[in-house]
């Protein structure tokens, strides 16, 4: 079993976004995949512009 310290979240909030989705994965990579439907679909951001990555990288906690 994996160490649950190298657990990420993101929260919408994280980006000053008036949205409560909150997400946890095991890893940012994982955490990515996860994110990126939601940003698209419910922030119309495309999750594939390097920028909205680093934005949502950075926001990971």
């Amino acid at each position: 079993m994996r160490n649950v310290q190298e657990q990420k979240t993101f929260r919408c909030k994280d980006l000053g976004l008036a949205c409560e989705f909150e997400e946890k994965a095991e890893n940012e990579n994982e955490l990515m995949k996860r994110v990126e439907g939601h940003v698209q679909t419910a922030h119309q951001m495309n999750p594939e512009q390097s920028e909205v990555q680093e934005k949502i990288r950075k926001a990971m906690k």
